[in-house]
């Protein structure tokens, strides 16, 4: 029997032109195995509807061709059915692919899309909102709101985006309480990290697994001019965590108090949310297609800080 599959690709993500892409799944898709439709989002939460009708329709496989924004989408109408999430990273930062060894070469994406492995995936809830990458209050989620007025998508703009609201932000004071304990901090930025990077190989919580039932809570305190070109060495080298101005916390529930309402980040996409975020990890809702190699980057870690 054929696999029923389909496509949702956000036409407007990244600089590939989605054509090639489409002429390409139409002339190397395996006919005999696959019977597959493409679909293309009109709106925001187009996707998101979409692949609930697909998974309503026991879809074996429902394939996101954009960024982490537009696997957002597909993976909330995906959740708690047995529809797997495929990637094909068309954006910008594409953390969750990164995160999942999935290649920024589509030809080879699609590939994986089509036959690589199946696994379960926690998730995370603030305010409601579920994200499957990160979350965050602070430093940067003020920066994915200056990059969406940036209008331009790129790692440049995305500097640009960073070095512009350095010289502009204030950290805040936060009362946090993760799992019942509760202590106050001063911080540049908290980061809640279901997967490992932000995008763009920038790694926030270098050990973040996606099947061990957590959320990592990445605090950043405040840091002098001088030292921000060492913190950003090490976002990128992944030793982050070796660093003074971090701490992090694993938690299956966490709540973050802040001075004031204000923008937060969901999975890189800027919103308004009120002062009081509540954090929940949701484990293994989410069945997903990476590469055979997946197993052994999310085997279970232990975490004692």
């Amino acid at each position: 029997m054929k696999e029923h599959i389909a496509y949702i690709i956000n036409p407007i993500s990244g600089v590939t032109d989605k054509k090639a892409i489409v002429d390409y799944i139409n002339r190397t898709t395996d006919t005999g195995k696959f019977d597959f439709e493409i679909y293309y989002t009109k709106c925001v939460n187009d996707g998101f509807r979409q692949a609930g009708e697909y998974a309503k329709n026991g879809l074996s496989r429902v394939i996101a061709v954009g960024g982490d924004g537009t696997v957002n989408e597909v993976a909330r109408g995906l959740l708690g059915s047995g529809t797997a999430l495929g990637i094909i990273p068309m954006g910008s930062g594409n953390g969750f692919a990164r995160h999942l060894k999935i290649s920024l070469n589509y030809h080879k994406a699609n590939h994986i899309a089509q036959n690589g492995e199946i696994i379960s995936s926690d998730y995370g809830i603030l305010n409601g909102k579920p994200f499957f990458c990160t979350a965050g209050t602070g430093f940067d989620a003020q920066v994915g709101k200056r990059f969406a007025q940036i209008g331009r998508r790129g790692f440049v703009s995305y500097a640009q985006a960073s070095v512009m609201e350095y010289f502009h932000y204030s950290p805040q004071n936060y009362k946090i309480t993760i799992d019942g304990k509760t202590f106050s901090r001063r911080a540049f930025m908290i980061t809640c990290a279901n997967t490992s990077q932000w995008g763009y190989n920038a790694y926030i919580a270098p050990d973040a697994k996606l099947n061990d039932g957590l959320i990592d809570l990445v605090i950043v305190s405040p840091f002098s001019f001088m030292v921000a070109p060492i913190i950003g060495l090490r976002v990128f080298t992944k030793s982050l965590c070796n660093s003074r101005n971090i701490e992090v916390y694993r938690a299956k529930e966490a709540v973050i108090e802040r001075d004031r309402a204000g923008f937060i980040h969901i999975d890189g996409e800027p919103l308004n949310e009120k002062k009081v975020l509540k954090i929940k990890a949701v484990s293994g809702e989410l069945k997903i297609i990476a590469p055979a190699s997946v197993k052994k980057i999310h085997s279970p870690l232990k975490y004692t800080r």
